[in-house]
């Protein structure tokens, strides 16, 4: 953990959250008189190209998706032999912290949720950005406001469109395995349809409490999002209207051409249909 005091004119008041490379200090701007996130590699990572040129990239992202839904990203620094991100503060825990608290407890907010998820990726897809690390830990809620951020662009890229998408390499794949779509697990062009499926499977875990897929293994998990059928969401929670089933049926399709081409064409339906028959409750898991 770091003992710096301060990065330039931030005065560090308390660490948030450590990551894999990363570390999210709540901290003050001192000429500004106003609170912010900064988020700073760890010290061993402190001097690695790749990682300085992934909080790089989250600085262009949020400039070029200029929305409320998506977390302001004002500045990159180097200071005191480290990079760092200057955000706004937005105190608000992931929904991944709100999922582990239990159904009941946040399932009455689920309707709010969901579509403001949507809008946070709809935004991204508007600009041609595919977020492809879409899960509950990278979206903060806030219950008491109702209001969502998408968080953690490091791996976004832009949907491939002419020579580079005919010329197009496959790479390694990146994600978190437990929501890839199989396009993605397989290296291949990913696009809004990725973060489409990956949106799915985020819903079934908040809708049912539980993954979609499990695995005794690493390969096994990957093998079902590639191939496995769709888990049936009716037999966990009974209070789904038909209409949500089916729209998270499609989301979570294996063929990309079978699920909506956006999720601006998800909004639109997500905010037409009913996703509970009832008022939900903790009654509803099977």
């Amino acid at each position: 953990m770091s003992t710096i005091s301060h990065l330039g004119h931030y005065r560090l008041l308390s660490v948030v959250s450590v990551g894999q490379t990363t570390q999210l200090w709540y901290a003050y701007d001192e000429p500004n008189r106003n609170f912010v996130g900064v988020k700073m590699l760890l010290p061993k990572f402190a001097r690695d190209r790749t990682q300085m040129a992934s909080l790089k990239w989250e600085l262009k992202i949020s400039q070029d998706v200029d929305d409320e839904r998506i977390i302001k990203i004002h500045e990159y620094g180097y200071e005191e032999k480290t990079s760092f991100l200057v955000m706004e503060w937005f105190p608000a825990p992931n929904m991944k912290m709100i999922l582990n608290k239990g159904y009941a407890i946040y399932a009455s907010h689920l309707p709010t949720i969901l579509p403001l998820m949507t809008e946070g990726l709809a935004a991204l897809h508007q600009k041609k950005w595919v977020h492809r690390d879409v899960k509950p830990d990278n979206f903060l809620y806030d219950p008491d406001e109702r209001t969502l951020k998408v968080i953690d662009f490091g791996i976004a890229q832009k949907v491939p469109s002419g020579l580079s998408k005919i010329f197009f390499v496959r790479k390694r794949a990146q994600g978190t395995a437990s929501y890839m779509s199989g396009e993605q697990i397989l290296g291949k062009p990913t696009d809004e349809r990725s973060d489409v499926y990956s949106l799915g499977c985020t819903f079934f875990e908040l809708l049912t409490g539980k993954l979609p897929y499990t695995g005794n293994s690493l390969n096994e998990l990957l093998q079902k999002h590639i191939s496995g059928g769709v888990p049936p969401v009716s037999v966990r929670n009974r209070n789904l209207t038909p209409e949500m089933i089916n729209l998270l049926t499609a989301m979570m399709a294996k063929k990309a051409d079978d699920r909506p081409k956006s999720c601006v064409e998800l909004l639109d339906y997500i905010k037409k249909i009913r996703i509970f028959r009832r008022n939900p409750s903790g009654e509803d898991l099977a």
